[in-house]
Formats: C-alpha cells, structure tokens, sequence
C-alpha cells in the first residue's frame, strides 16, 4: 500500500517475484528482488494471469486460471499464502475485484465459463462471490451470478463501489438482443452479497475508411475521473 514493493506474477512458473522498488528523487524505480514465492502447490501448471491488492493493502490476491483457484497472499514478509479457494471445475478464473461497504467485505471473480443455463436461456459466464469478512482459512465461494454476456473478463467498480460493470472476451450469439456485438454488463452492489443486474450495454462498431469493424472482444475496464488520479495512473 505505501508503494515500496512490487508483487510480479507469471503465465510459465509456479512463482512470485517481490521486488523493493527503491525510486529515486526523480521518481524513477531502482528494483531489487526481495523474495521468490512458490506457489506451485496453488498454481501447479503455472499459470496466474491476474493479481489485485486488497484495499486494505494487506493482502494480494491471484487469480490461477489453469488450476481453476484464486489465492490470498499476505504482502507482509515472510509473504505467506493465506488461502486456496477452488472455484470449480473448468470455471477459468480471470479477473478479481473488491468489492466491500458495511453490508458486506467481498472478492468478485470473473469466470471465463460460459454456461448454458444463463437468464432467458442465453449463454453466459458468471461471478463467483467470496465472502472476505470472515478468517482467511474459512473463506469460501458463497454465490454465483450470471453476468449477461459471453466469457467474463476484467471487472471494475465506480469509486462509490456501489457500481460493478463487466467486460466479456466474445460476442454475443445470434438471436440474443445485442447479436455479434461485445457487451459490457452493469451491476448494483451496493449489497455486495446480493448484486443486482443493471443493463447490458453494446460496445458498437468503430468506423474506418475501409468500412465497419465489429468490436469482438472486451479484456479490461478503466474507470476514469477528470482530475482525479486513477489506480492505474
């Protein structure tokens, strides 16, 4: 949370790298590795393609997409692995998000899954709920939702934390509302036990001189207030 250590993760190995940051007056970075976490016994094919620190600042959190699991690690040397959660077979975990207010301390998990039995029959993918408020050994998935579009992918709350909106990796299927188009879905979560849908919002086409090109795929959001300085910045 104070910035001075660097938590990398990896789509080949079983590991995590913590690097000191070490900047300069300059506000340019000097690393230097501090430790090299296995967590081959979490993330045996090694693949982790997502990671979030908690608000808090006190727990990092990955997302082991092979292995179908999510971890906490501590961000406080000896860094130790707080807890696995399995998020069942072929769910695919992608993306984590926080999502906590006084009705409730939660992770979201975006599972790359597409499901059959979606809201009208439609195909979609769903989010795993786990519920954070409780000791990190005794954390477990307490609810799935449908998110309304195809092969769920980066999550992203408005700074009230009372918004989620999803991104999907495919198109929506033909006979479905928005046909072809990538959507991004919107969510209440002012309870985050009990998300409620908002809308499903069609991502469009951009125009080019050569013609219309479908927007196909969505990976991430970034949401973004003029003049205020963002996670990502």
């Amino acid at each position: 949370k104070d910035g001075k250590l660097a938590f990398v993760i990896s789509q080949k190995v079983s590991k995590m790298d913590i690097f000191m940051v070490n900047p300069d007056n300059n506000g340019f970075s000097h690393p230097s590795r501090l430790k090299t976490v296995d967590i081959s016994a979490q993330d045996k094919p090694g693949f982790t393609p997502f990671e979030k620190t908690s608000p808090d600042g006190a727990e990092i959190w990955l997302s082991h997409k092979l292995a179908d699991s999510v971890s906490a690690i501590s961000t406080a040397d000896p860094f130790n692995v707080l807890g696995t959660i399995h998020m069942g077979n072929l769910a695919r975990p992608n993306h984590l998000e926080f999502v906590e207010n006084a009705k409730g301390k939660t992770v979201y998990v975006s599972l790359a899954r597409v499901d059959d039995s979606g809201p009208g029959n439609v195909a979609s993918s769903q989010i795993a709920i786990i519920d954070r408020s409780v000791a990190p050994q005794t954390r477990k998935v307490v609810k799935t939702f449908f998110t309304r579009g195809r092969e769920a992918h980066g999550l992203w709350t408005n700074p009230a934390g009372n918004i989620l909106y999803v991104s999907h990796e495919q198109d929506e299927l033909p006979g479905t509302p928005n046909a072809g188009q990538t959507v991004c879905t919107a969510f209440d979560v002012s309870d985050p036990l009990n998300p409620s849908f908002i809308a499903q919002i069609p991502l469009g086409s951009l125009i080019l001189p050569s013609g219309e090109l479908r927007n196909k795929k969505s990976i991430n959001l970034v949401y973004v207030r003029p003049g205020f300085r963002g996670q990502t910045a």
